[in-house]
């Protein structure tokens, strides 16, 4: 049988104090506590802003229109505003869940910091859209570079619109051994309490029987069930999994789905956390 997962060491989420990257943060803590894995935070203070902020010409619009100058004291005392409520929030999680926690906070790109900071066996914790943005939003330019610019597992996490009746997740699987990997990898992700209940083929046919993918079901997942055409687009498999069907999208960087659609389009259509596994 295919070795499952690696397992991982490390949980990382990248805050900024936004309602999003806190919600992320509280599903961080939880699969750091069901793993006893160290948490590691980052904030990054964005370079480019205060750099900005130093020109006389810079303005920032507000969400009802209005303007005002950009001035660096105020951005400086802003970011650390930001960096103590997220040092609090820390705290105060860790000890609810009872995870080692740790913050670094650094000066730049956030995408570049963020990259170079994340290990390849690391867990990388993302909040959908970032600061001063809506629930339900389209995808933050940032989670989608970093998204990108990673080949480890990444959670885009989203809480569900509706909360499902039990704690199902949902597996866009590809054929052969590729789809075997793929159903290792998300076994061992899998929290305390959520099973595999739903199985995406990956295209608009079913596997067939004698599949390598389709025989790994058999044993390891026996319970769950195949959604034969939901992985034919985005939107297709937001309707398949619409209604509370499934908690969870787990799908690989592999996937045609991804090739076709990119993950941006994906994350998009389907109010669900998502996991791109390698």
């Amino acid at each position: 049988m295919t070795e499952p997962g690696p397992a991982h060491p490390r949980i990382v989420v990248l805050l900024d104090a936004s309602r999003a990257s806190l919600e992320a943060l509280e599903a961080a803590a939880e699969m750091a506590a069901q793993r006893r894995a160290e948490l590691l935070a980052i904030f990054v203070e964005e370079e480019a802003l205060l750099r900005c902020a130093g020109y006389p010409w810079a303005r920032e619009v507000g969400l009802s229109g209005a303007t005002r100058a950009l001035e660096t004291g105020i951005e400086e005392q802003r970011m650390r505003g930001r960096a103590e409520a997220i040092r609090k929030a820390l705290a105060q999680t860790g000890r609810r869940r009872g995870v080692h926690c740790r913050l670094e906070v650094c000066r730049g790109t956030v995408v570049r910091e963020t990259l170079s900071l994340i290990e390849r066996d690391d867990l990388l914790v993302l909040g959908k859209v970032g600061y001063a943005r809506a629930r339900g939003l389209r995808i933050g330019s940032t989670a989608r570079a970093i998204l990108l610019g990673t080949s480890g597992p990444v959670l885009v996490f989203e809480r569900p619109q509706r909360s499902p009746a039990q704690h199902g997740v949902a597996v866009v699987v590809e054929p052969g051994e590729a789809g075997v990997r793929t159903l290792s990898y998300a076994a061992a992700l899998l929290g305390e309490h959520e099973t595999v209940r739903c199985l995406i083929p990956d295209g608009t046919t079913r596997l067939p029987d004698d599949d390598p993918a389709r025989l790994w079901v058999a044993q390891h997942c026996p319970q769950a069930c195949w959604l034969a055409g939901a992985a034919g687009s985005p939107a297709a498999l937001a309707r398949h999994l619409g209604g509370g069907r499934a908690e969870k999208l787990i799908v690989s960087r592999r996937s045609a789905l991804l090739a076709a659609h990119d993950a941006r389009a994906l994350i998009e259509a389907v109010q669900l956390p998502v996991l791109v596994v390698p």
